[in-house]
């Protein structure tokens, strides 16, 4: 999924002549026993935000080259599915995995494109699309004083649980970013918590007017470009 945000920390173009980088989340599927799409939109978010506010992405850590790199260019994630060895092989490299619910995400420290590991780059990326029960799929999510950060997920187009999962990702990426710190502070004492909500458009339409981000799709894959996908809210 490739995005842009409204938000001024959420990248500039990708810098002349050189390949785009992009973050890879990693989607645990058991086809006996798939997980729900909300809780792979909420784990994806969780993971993503816990990836990027690790000490290794501050200056002098392991990963902070390589998540700086991402960051000066337009943020790109792409949400894949794995089972099995593949999920196992996934967790050799280096990331953050999150369990949530019923469900289980690994966001994957950023490279270029033409260099994803090779066992990240033959999973495959279209088709992740997973149902709900209709208790795990909240339609109307307030944020409250110091609580979880609330993610809304356009209701028009529908969007498959991968493009979901990664535009939930980036607006509690930029959340974070943009946040102020000591709301910042509060948030990681409560576990960098997320929720999920699935508006109606009533209500997304409204949402759009207040929300502190807004993520817009770039349109490269199946969203016309300029397409918001996605909102994330704190109080």
């Amino acid at each position: 999924m490739n995005l842009l945000s409204q938000s001024a920390s959420s990248g500039h173009v990708d810098p002349e002549g050189e390949v785009p980088w992009c973050m890879q989340l990693v989607v645990r599927l058991d086809r006996a026993a798939p997980p729900g799409h909300t809780a792979v939109c909420e784990a994806g978010a969780l993971a993503v935000v816990r990836l990027v506010s690790d000490e290794r992405c501050e200056p002098g850590g392991s990963w902070s080259a390589p998540v700086a790199r991402w960051l000066a260019g337009r943020i790109r994630k792409h949400a894949r599915r794995a089972k099995g060895a593949a999920w196992d092989r996934a967790q050799e490299l280096p990331g953050v995995t999150t369990s949530h619910a019923d469900a289980q995400v690994r966001a994957l420290v950023p490279t270029p494109l033409d260099a994803v590991p090779r066992e990240i780059a033959k999973l495959q990326m279209q088709g992740l699309d997973l149902a709900d029960h209709p208790a795990a799929r909240p339609h109307a999510i307030d944020a409250e004083p110091n609580g979880p950060v609330v993610v809304s997920i356009t209701p028009e187009p529908v969007l498959s649980t991968g493009k979901a999962a990664a535009a939930a990702g980036h607006a509690a990426q930029i959340a974070w970013m943009e946040m102020a710190g000591d709301r910042r502070a509060m948030w990681v004492a409560s576990g960098l918590a997320v929720q999920v909500e699935h508006p109606a458009l009533q209500r997304w339409r409204s949402l759009r007017s207040r929300a502190q981000v807004t993520v817009t799709d770039a349109g490269l894959t199946d969203v016309d470009p300029g397409t918001v996908t996605a909102l994330a809210r704190w109080a």
